[in-house]
């Protein structure tokens, strides 16, 4: 399928990641509050055009358009002159800087301004052609977010007396098929080995072509070529190509090998070649004569030509390579090379690439419109500087083939990290953007150098994702998941990403059976991991809620106002306090909610505001064990706050017999109980023994209420570090079994408590 651009200028915004085909209608996602923002990568619409194509020493006219989708502060326009152009007039306005992509050498002019939607911007300058050579005028348009740009290209071939639009036509002639391994009835006497490189885009360094076909040929007198071979590179790119070494005059042979972009399960393929038995892409090297008989020292190395169609193409073939090799070490399966495990004959995967392609980058599921056959991947030409994308691409890919068939993906085109679209959706797109992230131990989607977004970072509350009850139906978010279930030690984030599963775990419970969603994998991860694995989900936000036991004298630190309900059963017939604070000094106000059975009704609220010390509520003795539930909530989102759960010993601080324990660091509540006779004064004291700062608090029994907050203790709380708390009660209403609570502010050590 053809995606050469015509003459005229290319009209097309270039969107990563998608998928073409018919997908089976569904149920629309949820409506958000208010329209959402346009989604990166589809928020401008980018022209580029040249009035001619200037042959070397000739000039033409550059017209750049850009028109946003809606009102936009900061949008950046890019415009990337390659070195076979050169300016003669800039358009006005731009700021212009040297720069590299790989080590071909770009002049890079832009210029960030306010845009209104619909109301569109134009450049316009005149650049003269200064060598032949591809040519690929790239433009971009982006807001300040993290993503993809909207992209404009146009593309020539400059020639020394003419050019042409796109690249040049295919000059038809088929290449002689891979003659068979063996050939038993030739010696193969003489060898010769080399290394095929291309430079990498990202960082201009020089990297082996992994897996690549390489065809060794005689070149005869006449120019006809005689096929002696044929092998592959290793993951380094190295080969050694071994061949009869007598030519037919009896001399060595006159050898050039051919490389191919093309691999036993993937292929880089150029959609404006025809020949469907043929379309991949091949670099020549240059002729060595006469080759020694018997001997394996010649050396032949190969490097695609800077900017050229073949690097381009090397660079997506080492991408594939990158995605294949990480990919068939997860499935964890010993001899395995294939991308499915079982398979006689596996699979192998078309990725359409060239340089002058604006067709958009998307997987195909079946033959269509934009697709020739199932199992094809589509990519435009920027993708060869964007490994990740075809990473991505390659993901649908790995679904589609494991499965057997694609999970259905309403809502799903167009479609971004952070906005939510449907549960199937965010599964197919969030598994390959995982897969795009792992592939490369990254914690980052990267759209080559120009952005990346962060998708092992995101938790609740999280700037600039979605509210938490959209979280499944956005595909970022799944992606988080995925890579906290995989990643362990230093990446592991606070509080819930406890799962280590690595990825093969991960791929494990993805091949156990196809999952429609992130809910149906989560069901695939191994009973024994699954505890682990459903804090991961809640870590990330896609489980809406989630309990955890709170044990005695054991603080927990958790964020406030997540939907976390710390649970605890109350000992019969005893005392005991919940009490949170800020784990900082300076951390923000946080107050508690207590429940009774988890009946959100029956809660007790603790909120004294401010530095007045830590909110607690006292739960009042019952004959049977009770379950309560803690809730922590704060005026700041994820504020990290420390509590305690404390059931008061069978023992009761006897009056005139002091009680003596200690409190450590990690401590931040205590309760004792004691006897209060009705009318009879009564006086409390805790004395510090190490110079620390305690409050204390006395609540009486009532018979009409189950939980008392800390606003219903009469309390002592001025003291101060080091210095006497004293509650007294000089007419007591009530006789039974008071509460004693005493909140340790600074310090650590000895106290004594004493009933007088």
């Amino acid at each position: 399928m053809s995606r050469r651009l015509t003459a005229a200028a290319l009209v097309k915004v270039l969107v990563a990641g998608g998928i073409a085909a018919v997908l089976t209608a569904a149920a629309p996602a949820p409506a958000l509050a208010g329209p959402p923002p346009c989604d990166p990568g589809d928020c401008f619409t980018v022209t580029v055009s040249l009035d001619r194509a200037p042959a070397v020493g000739q000039s033409a006219t550059l017209s750049v358009e850009v028109v946003a989708k809606q009102d936009v502060p900061d949008a950046t326009t890019t415009i990337e002159l390659p070195e076979t152009l050169r300016w003669v007039r800039p358009p006005a306005g731009l700021d212009r800087a040297a720069a590299t992509i790989g080590r071909s050498p770009v002049d890079r002019a832009r210029r960030t301004e306010r845009v209104r939607r619909g109301k569109p911007v134009r450049y316009e300058g005149v650049v003269t052609a200064v060598a032949p050579g591809p040519a690929s005028v790239r433009v971009q348009a982006r807001d300040g977010r993290p993503g993809p740009s909207s992209e404009g290209l146009a593309y020539l071939t400059i020639g020394a007396e003419s050019s042409i639009f796109g690249m040049p036509p295919a000059d038809g002639e088929r290449r002689a098929a891979p003659p068979p391994e063996q050939r038993t009835s030739l010696a193969k006497d003489t060898c010769a080995h080399g290394r095929v490189t291309y430079v990498k885009a990202e960082d201009g360094s020089v990297g082996g072509v992994p897996m690549a076909q390489v065809y060794g040929y005689d070149t005869d007198a006449d120019g006809s070529k005689d096929n002696l071979g044929w092998t592959m590179t290793d993951a380094a790119g190295d080969y050694k190509l071994c061949f009869p070494g007598t030519d037919e005059d009896g001399t060595g042979q006159d050898l050039s090998i051919e490389v191919s972009a093309t691999g036993d399960y993937w292929a880089v393929v150029n959609p404006g070649v025809k020949d469907p038995l043929d379309p991949a892409y091949y670099g020549d090297s240059a002729v060595t004569s006469d080759v020694p008989i018997g001997t394996d020292q010649t050396t032949i190395d190969f490097q695609s030509a800077p900017g050229s169609p073949l690097e381009g193409a090397f660079r997506v073939f080492t991408a594939a390579y990158d995605t294949w090799k990480a990919y068939t070490g997860w499935l964890n399966v010993p001899g395995n090379d294939c991308w499915k495990t079982g398979e006689a004959n596996c699979r192998s995967v078309r990725i359409y690439w060239a340089p002058d392609s604006a067709s958009g980058s998307y997987y195909c599921l079946g033959a269509s419109e934009k697709c020739s056959a199932r199992f094809e991947v589509h990519l435009n030409a920027v993708e060869e500087l964007r490994k990740m994308t075809v990473a991505h691409e390659l993901g649908h890919f790995i679904m589609d083939y494991t499965y057997g068939s694609f999970p259905p993906a309403p809502s799903c085109d167009p479609h971004w990290m952070r906005t939510p679209a449907s549960p199937g959706c965010a599964w197919t797109e969030g598994w390959a953007d995982w897969l795009a992230v792992q592939t490369y131990a990254d914690t980052h989607f990267r759209w080559g150098d120009v952005s990346s977004i962060n998708l092992e970072g995101p938790r609740w509350f999280s700037e600039d994702w979605p509210e938490a009850s959209y979280s499944d139906k956005t595909e970022g978010r799944v992606a988080g998941v995925l890579l906290d279930l995989a990643d362990f030690g230093p990446r592991n984030e606070r509080y819930w990403d406890t799962s280590s599963l690595g990825p093969v775990g991960v791929v494990a419970a993805f091949t156990k059976a196809p999952a429609n969603d992130i809910h149906e994998f989560m069901k695939l991860i191994e009973p024994a991991d699954a505890l682990d694995a459903s804090s991961t989900a809640f870590q990330n936000a896609v489980y809406p809620e989630r309990f955890e036991q709170l044990n005695d004298r054991q603080p927990e630190y958790r964020p406030a106002n997540v939907p976390l309900h710390q649970r605890y059963i109350a000992t019969p017939d005893r005392w005991s306090v919940v009490a949170t604070a800020p784990s900082l000094t300076d951390g923000d106000d946080v107050d508690l909610k207590v429940a009774r059975d988890a009946d959100p009704e029956s809660a007790v609220t603790s909120s004294e505001w401010g530095i007045s010390g830590p909110d607690f509520v006292a739960v009042q003795p019952v004959p049977d064990r009770k379950l309560y539930q803690a809730d922590v909530t704060s005026g700041t989102d994820y504020q990290e706050a420390m509590t305690e759960v404390v059931t008061a010993p069978a023992d009761h601080l006897e009056k005139g017999t002091p009680m003596e324990f200690t409190m450590g660091a990690d401590r931040l509540v205590e309760i004792r109980t004691t006897r209060i006779e009705q009318g009879v004064p009564a006086t409390i004291t805790v004395v510090p023994r190490n110079g620390q700062d305690f409050d204390l608090f006395v609540l009486a029994p009532d018979s009409t209420k189950w939980a008392l907050p800390r606003s219903s203790a009469r309390r002592s709380t001025s003291g101060g570090p080091n210095k006497i708390e004293r509650v007294t009660i000089a007419d007591p209403k009530v006789a039974g079994v008071y509460a004693v609570v005493v909140i340790r502010r600074s310090g650590v050590g000895g106290l004594t408590l004493v009933h007088t």
